[in-house]
């Protein structure tokens, strides 16, 4: 097809040039037979044309399809972790706007460009036949005007590149904006934001108008040069005529010529940003492409229903290098579940982002079912060990596609997996159940609600391994509690990795990992561990330390520096009985001093069972300071000792 379309254009051309020596020789001696020839070299040449650029604009349109479809398999097929280093407006560039640039550039300017030459030739042939110094001042025109121009077109496209970055910042933060738009109400902030992007579009509007003067300073250097030509081609050819050196049918011939190569050739000057413009979008394209996509083939997955992990000897960090797991060996055995815990920056995302490969870990380090997961497929290994993020993307759609992911599903497996996650009545209590609309239109789903779907989404798969990083500080209680127990379904009879927020998510872990700067500084099993001096039990400490001072309980954040010690101990549980046992640690409340005239007696709740440890409400805040950690006696720097353990040693 791209061939026909440039032989068409490649005719009509040839039309159009024999086109002007008929109109000269209709000029010297008019003729009912001259007007017929010059008709079908002008029409003919125009449907000729015409035809072959329908033809070449539905290439050009097919094209671009199928560009926009590669690139977007191009895009989706990339490592995550590259992935996650591009910003979403960035890829929606690529796929869309440069992907239209160069349809543009593909559809227009190269069929431009294709016209331009087919028709150069021919009328330069003419043209030299007719007066013969167009030999030399036809090319050595077109080489001048190349070389006046060329200089501004590195300036036109340095400055389309900050055009285009200004354009970025002014995009983001419109977003960023929109997407705040109730805490800019509620905080009356929107008057910054207009003013923000007021300012922003300003600038934008700014650079288009320097990018809008380079180009028509272009558009003047290539006018001033071509029409300099047709100027002097006619004044030369009207003195040659005058002293009847040149034929009357020359003359028209010559200037008409002349002046349809000028024109093409000031045409193709004015689109040269537009060309430059198309080209660049293709390097970038060209670049998105470039990076390899993830590997695909391996071998299958063990048989075994439930699955084992293990991390062994473990050293990895990131490209850019601003994070690394050093010596990490930890093991999970087959239906068991783990809790990894420690402070925000640990390494807890980036040990449980290894084992599905949502980041590549180095070759036998990782292993799932005693396999090597840099040797398994891809696609089966994903399809085992499912990974349920704190923030759950939900699409357009109904919430039984949300669960299948519009996938081939029969519904009754869907309807099976609300029910064994005890879901059927948080289903049953949406406007539609499993076909309530999600998503633009329809119905909001909170975070935990969204958490909820994406159990079902693995129940659904069938996963064999759980990666799990709740949510549950951003819920309210009775959400809370779905997700606490559909978490615990899911967990049933599978190997689960909990990424620990708060303290109810750890005590639903029989295994405890504790990381700190990317090391497993302590690991076993949770209820030994919360019995023995070390990080995990200075974790639980700051946690019940902050949920006293109505601080959410999260152990991976360090308590505030005005934290001050708790004065309400709490149980723990022997192990062993099951009953409840005062920590050596906790003091003794017959030996707390109260304050003057405060009474001794402690409520029935605080005195009862349960797993709060006996405290008086007249116990003064300041009076019953907790033993420090022998093991932080001494330390200045272990970050396992508090400020406020430090200060009570």
């Amino acid at each position: 097809m791209a061939a026909v379309a440039l032989l068409c254009a490649a005719i009509a051309a040839v039309g159009t040039t024999l086109g002007t020596v008929v109109a000269g020789r209709l000029a010297e001696s008019p003729s009912g037979s001259l007007v017929g020839w010059l008709a079908l070299c002008v029409v003919g040449a125009s449907l000729i044309d015409t035809a072959g650029k329908i033809g070449w604009v539905g290439l050009s349109d097919r094209v671009e399809g199928r560009l926009r479809e590669d690139l977007l398999d191009a895009a989706m097929s990339q490592p995550l972790e590259a992935l996650g280093e591009q910003a979403v407006g960035e890829i929606l560039d690529r796929v869309d706007d440069d992907t239209h640039e160069v349809g543009n550039l593909t559809r227009w300017q190269l069929w431009m460009v294709a016209r331009t030459a087919f028709g150069a030739l021919p009328m330069w042939v003419v043209a030299g036949v007719t007066w013969w110094p167009s030999w030399f001042l036809f090319p050595a025109l077109a080489v001048l005007t190349a070389w006046v121009v060329r200089p501004l077109l590195g300036e036109i496209a340095r400055r389309k590149v900050i055009e285009e970055m200004a354009w970025t910042d002014h995009a983001a933060a419109l977003e960023e904006g929109i997407a705040g738009r109730d805490d800019l109400r509620t905080s009356l902030g929107q008057a910054h934001v207009i003013r923000r992007v007021a300012g922003l579009s300003a600038k934008v509007h700014d650079l288009f108008r320097q990018v809008v003067l380079v180009e028509a300073t272009l558009g003047r250097r290539a006018g001033l040069l071509l029409h300099a030509l047709l100027a002097g081609v006619g004044v030369a050819g009207v003195a040659l005529a005058v002293g009847d050196d040149i034929t009357v049918a020359r003359l028209v011939t010559l200037f008409l010529v002349t002046s349809t190569f000028v024109g093409q050739i000031a045409m193709l000057a004015n689109h040269l940003p537009d060309l430059q413009e198309g080209l660049g979008a293709v390097i970038r394209l060209r670049q998105m492409l470039a990076v390899p996509p993830e590997p695909k083939g391996g071998d299958v997955m063990p048989p075994a229903a439930v699955l084992g992990l293990q991390v062994a000897g473990l050293d990895f960090s990131y490209t850019e290098g601003s994070f690394a797991l050093r010596g990490v060996d930890l093991t999970v055995p087959a239906g068991q579940t783990i809790a990894l815990v420690g402070r925000s920056g640990s390494g807890k995302s980036t040990l449980a982002s290894l084992l599905s490969r949502a980041v590549e870990p180095p070759r036998g380090t990782v292993f799932v079912g005693g396999v090597d997961v840099r040797d398994l497929d891809l696609q089966a290994l994903r399809a085992a060990v499912g990974v349920v993020t704190q923030r759950t993307e939900i699409l357009a759609g109904t919430v039984a596609e949300n669960i299948t992911l519009f996938g081939d599903h029969p519904r009754d497996e869907v309807e099976s997996a609300v029910d064994e996650l005890g879901l059927t009545g948080w289903v049953s209590g949406l406007p539609d159940g499993l076909d309530t609309l999600l998503g633009p239109g329809g119905t909001s789903l909170s975070a935990g609600e969204e958490q909820l779907v994406a159990f079902a989404r693995l129940l659904v798969r069938d996963v064999r391994v759980v990666v799990l990083d709740e949510a549950t500080a951003r819920m309210d209680p009775m959400t809370e509690s779905r997700v606490v127990a559909a978490a615990d379904r899911l967990l049933a009879g599978r190997t689960g990795v909990l990424i620990a927020h708060r303290l109810t998510t750890i005590e639903r872990a029989p295994l405890v990992a504790v990381l700190d700067h990317g090391r497993v500084v302590q690991q076993g099993a949770r209820a030994e561990l919360a019995l023995a001096p070390g990080p995990f039990l200075d974790l639980l400490r700051d946690s019940r330390l902050a949920e006293t001072h109505g601080v959410d309980e999260d152990p991976s954040v360090p308590p505030s520096r005005s934290t001050r010690p708790s004065t309400t101990p709490r149980r723990v549980r022997s192990a062993a009985s099951g009953a409840p046992a005062r920590h050596p640690r906790w003091p003794d409340p017959a030996t707390v001093p109260r304050s003057p005239g405060a009474s001794s007696a402690c409520s029935g709740s605080d005195r009862g069972g349960g797993s709060s440890a006996p405290r008086c409400s007249s116990w003064p805040r300041w009076s019953a300071p907790r033993a420090p950690s022998p093991v932080c006696c001494g330390a200045t720097s272990s970050w396992s000792c508090s400020r406020a353990t430090r200060r009570r040693c």
